[in-house]
């Protein structure tokens, strides 16, 4: 964080700076965090843990504690609503739209506290028609009392707190780990406690709570929900997480909280979630201070029902959003370690049937080897994490069945899988265009832009998260044939497809990913076969950004090498859209590739078109200068692409529009002079094309 940032934060809380122990518990406090309740401790009822009684005995004196009779607070938050797509195992989240208000909280004993909205401003990325509920414009002022309830009770209604008199008959505990804390005034001992429900079944929460073993109060509570919690269908899971500091090294208070929201569609299982999630910051605390009168009149959270509301904001919403966490890699431990609780049970509130399909060209695509290819699929949950999947498919034109069926269980954090599919498959490693904007093109004109080999396998696999970093590793048998071209457009020929199967084999496949901060990205992946061919291969993919008040540098890198006998079906390809635009498309190709590129993003002023009932302001748009350059080597006889020759290299640019929902991308080949523009959905919502 830079010094600028972090006075704007000071500033914002200078409360904060005269509690006594509040700043090095700030320091330390993400450590207490990274403790957890031991897997193997023992799980016990409440009333047989002495601690977790005072805990609850502790929560029912505090509300009536005179030095909460009367108390103020400044709590300052960020509302995002945004869309994660799943891109091969790597979430991309894309904001529609952001919020960020200033709330005065006001409180008095016993347990009632007053929210008043008092400054709020909007962003909106994308045409929505979001309308929050009103209690996720306001923080969690009493720790939720002794049930629970969100979105006003349309999300969660009076599920039992843990630390409640009804908890100590619903929940078991689990004491785990115990961390010191150090501070100016003595040392603070804190203590990992997992919780669950007696029935797994029932509503309830499951998470962790960290408690201060000396005040018996709470520090911290990360947790999410049994499905049976869940009133709205359409709510997948909610995590919640709430820190606590420690005022007049007496009363720990709301410091920081998240309500993280995931919803799907309940009968359809497609790679994408939209999410809500409230970050806030609480300080400036007042205790002791009698608030005007008639504060506590009409509801809790009170305010203006739509933004805006006066006030000087420094910086952009979009600058906040930087420096908060990703939507969903903090709530995906919590998720984890409540699946490992409840020995690998669903937490998803979507319910156990729904249609399976890794997007719409799932359901149905056109390509010119099947034809129009509608399919079908489905998926139950069967409990104790495992996840049942099929989905089968025609051809029109080839007549040819294609169809994927197989399991995953996931009890924890790390995934199992075994499946069996047979699938008409690009030679590509990522696609080039969308699956909609290729299957209209290839009905209508036959220009389709793919190259195609059947392929047969069986497979099991294993997907972990370790250092931060997505491995996925697969086994077993895989057969590839070579296809013919069978359908005619309605317009033109479509063209030859190439013979690329290459028979049977074993193989063993083994992918390493990362998402890092801003743009960076990286992954490998590695491969073996043995069989009528044996072969190796390695492709390496890595791109970095850099933000600067001019816009973000870009820089890109794919790199790919195999062996003398490598498939045809696991060519490296490059020309042309998505690669090298203004080059002919995949008139390069072979054994080895290399792909750079470097660009340079900068924000333009692109009118917005009009979307009737929306509320929007101008919709972001960029404009990205770029040069790239690529060259292939290891010529693969009989295939239409060539390796050697010079490097290529275009100059081109891409314009992002609108939040950006399209991409429009021009190159000029410089060696011919060659140009080519392409339009299509921008590459982040291709998973759902």
């Amino acid at each position: 964080m830079t010094r600028r940032e972090e006075r704007g934060r000071d500033a914002y809380l200078p409360g904060m700076r005269r509690t006594a122990l509040l700043r090095p518990l700030i320091a330390v406090f993400p450590a207490v965090l990274v403790a957890r309740a031991a897997v193997g401790q023992a799980w016990q009822r409440g009333d047989v843990l002495p601690l977790i009684r005072r805990a609850i005995a502790n929560r029912g004196t505090r509300d009536v504690d005179a030095r909460l009779d009367d108390w103020k607070a400044t709590a300052h938050g960020v509302l995002r609503f945004a869309s994660i797509l799943d891109h091969g195992g790597i979430p991309v989240e894309r904001v529609i739209r952001a919020d960020e208000l200033r709330v005065e909280v006001y409180g008095e004993a016993p347990n009632r506290s007053k929210q008043i909205i008092v400054a709020w401003r909007d962003t909106t990325f994308l045409p929505n028609h979001l309308v929050y509920h009103r209690d996720h414009l306001g923080i969690v002022a009493n720790d939720f009392g002794p049930v629970i309830r969100l979105g006003q009770g349309d999300e969660v209604r009076d599920v039992p707190h843990p630390l409640s008199v009804e908890g100590l008959s619903r929940y078991f505990f689990a004491i785990g780990d115990t961390l010191t804390v150090a501070g100016p005034t003595g040392a603070v001992h804190v203590v990992a406690v997992g919780v669950r429900p007696i029935d797994p079944g029932a509503a309830g929460t499951v998470g962790t709570l960290y408690l201060d073993v000396q005040r018996a109060a709470v520090v911290s509570f990360r947790f999410t929900f049994t499905p049976a919690s869940y009133r709205d269908p359409t709510v997948d899971d909610i995590t919640v997480t709430l820190e606590n500091a420690l005022q007049s090294n007496t009363l720990w208070l709301p410091w920081r909280q998240s309500i993280l929201i995931r919803r799907g569609v309940p009968l359809l299982d497609f790679p994408v979630r939209t999410v809500i999630r409230a970050d806030w910051t609480i300080g400036d605390y007042q205790l002791g201070v009698a608030p005007p009168g008639g504060r506590f009149a009409a509801s809790t959270i009170d305010g203006p029902l739509r933004p805006p509301v006066g006030d000087d904001w420094q910086g952009s919403i979009a600058a906040r959003l930087d420096a908060l966490p990703a939507t969903d890699a903090d709530a995906a431990l919590v998720r984890q370690e409540a699946v490992r609780a409840l020995a690998g049970r669903a937490l998803s509130g979507l319910g156990r049937w729904r249609l399976f399909g890794a997007g719409i060209s799932d359901l149905i695509h056109v390509n010119r080897v099947e034809g129009i290819t509608p399919a079908l699929g489905g998926e139950v949950a069967m409990g104790s994490g495992v996840v049942v999947r099929g989905r089968v498919g025609v051809g029109l034109s080839d007549h040819r069945a294609i169809g994927v069926a197989g399991f995953d269980w996931t009890p924890g954090g790390t995934r199992y899988s075994l499946r069996a599919e047979r699938t008409v498959a690009d030679v590509a490693d990522r696609p080039v265009i969308s699956g909609i904007s290729n299957s209209v093109a290839t009905l209508f004109s036959g220009d389709d832009l793919g190259d195609y080999a059947l392929v047969d396998r069986v497979m099991a696999g294993v997907s972990a998260t370790i250092g931060g970093a997505a491995l996925d590793v697969s086994a077993g048998g895989e057969w590839s044939r070579s296809v013919a071209t069978a359908f005619h457009p309605i317009d033109g020929e479509s063209p030859a497809n190439p013979a690329l199967g290459a028979g049977g084999a074993a193989v063993l496949r083994i992918g390493l990913a990362r998402d890092g901060p801003a743009a960076r990205r990286w992954r490998v992946d590695a491969e073996g076969g043995a069989g009528q061919v044996d072969w190796g291969r390695i492709a390496l993919h890595a791109g970095d950004g850099w933000k600067t008040s001019l816009g973000e540098l870009g820089v890109a890198l794919d790199v790919g090498a195999g062996t003398a006998d490598l498939p045809g079906y696991r060519s490296f390809v490059l020309g042309g859209r998505g690669t090298l635009p203004g080059v002919p498309f995949r008139a390069l190709g072979g054994r080895r590739f290399v792909r750079g590129e470097l660009s340079w993003a900068i924000p333009v002023p692109v009118p917005t078109p009009p979307v009737p009932g929306s509320r929007y302001a101008t919709l972001p748009s960029t404009l990205a200068p770029f040069v790239a350059f690529g060259a292939a080597g290891g010529e693969e006889p009989g295939l239409r692409w060539r390796a050697g020759g010079p490097v290529q290299t275009v100059v081109g640019a891409r314009l992002d529009l609108w939040g950006p929902l399209l991409r429009v991308e021009g190159g000029i080949a410089l060696r011919t002079g060659n140009a080519e523009i392409t339009v299509d959905v921008h590459p982040d919502w291709w998973p759902l094309m």
